[in-house]
């Protein structure tokens, strides 16, 4: 399954791992449980506040740019974040 959403998953785990966490923890931070993790990680679809409450419990945020947006250069000038 390689989705966007299983992407955006997989890689909110891989932080969480890199920075010790463990799922467990990583779903009591996002008060997603267990159980809701472990679906959201086998899913083809998830609320955009579920997605947004995940990667805020790593340090990240969602964003919504146009398809020919340069977003290096954005963020190199402090417009993005």
């Amino acid at each position: 399954m390689d989705t966007p959403l299983h992407e955006l998953v997989l890689e909110v785990l891989q932080e969480a791992k890199a920075n010790g966490m463990t799922q467990k923890q990583l779903a009591e931070i996002s008060s997603l449980g267990e159980v809701s993790l472990s679906r959201l990680k086998k899913a083809d679809d998830a609320k955009l506040s579920t997605l947004t409450e995940l990667g805020r419990s790593v340090g990240k945020k969602l964003i919504w740019v146009d398809d020919n947006t340069d977003i290096p250069s954005l963020v190199r000038k402090g417009q993005l974040f």
